[in-house]
């Protein structure tokens, strides 16, 4: 009777039905409790006994989670390709847009853009011609000239925006 006291082991059966009506899943667990009577610890030990329906369900909802693993990635895989791929299409017209405003803006000015790249060149030449402290001060002095006239440029586009007929 004193090794009764000392040792406690008890059953518990859980049944759980599943989703499914015609499988049942038993799992049975055992127990035991013991205590020593020289220390305050206990020990636990748990079996598990599983039926083979309960593997079977297991390892289809193994498999499933497996399968919706693989397809969220490959989903994941297909949307970051076909986002780089638009990505790519959009940077390319984007830059080929440009140039082509670039190139028609440049051939609106027709003979004049010669003169005033003729005129740059030859200011850039005469430039080199003089000292390095000269140029310094030269290329300063052109560049203020330069953004002076790109001020210019600015409020005569701007007036010519509002001044548009049908503006």
């Amino acid at each position: 009777m004193a090794s009764e006291d000392k040792t406690n082991t008890y059953e518990e059966t859980v049944s759980r039905t599943t989703s499914e009506p015609q499988t049942e899943v038993t799992v049975t667990e055992e127990r035991a409790r013991t205590t020593a009577p020289s220390d305050d610890v206990e020990a636990y030990e748990v079996q598990s006994v599983t039926t083979p329906e309960e593997e079977s369900v297991s390892a289809k909802a193994k498999e499933a989670a497996r399968s919706l693993k693989d397809l969220v990635y490959s989903l994941g895989k297909k949307t970051k390709e076909v986002t780089e791929e638009k990505a790519r299409e959009l940077k390319a017209q984007s830059l080929d847009a440009g140039a082509t405003a670039d190139a028609r803006d440049i051939q609106n000015l027709g003979s004049n853009v010669e003169g005033l790249i003729t005129v740059f060149e030859d200011t850039m030449t005469e430039i080199r011609k003089e000292p390095y402290d000269e140029q310094e001060k030269l290329l300063v002095g052109y560049k203020k000239l330069l953004e002076e006239q790109i001020k210019v440029i600015n409020a005569r586009l701007a007036m010519a925006k509002r001044l548009k007929p049908g503006a």
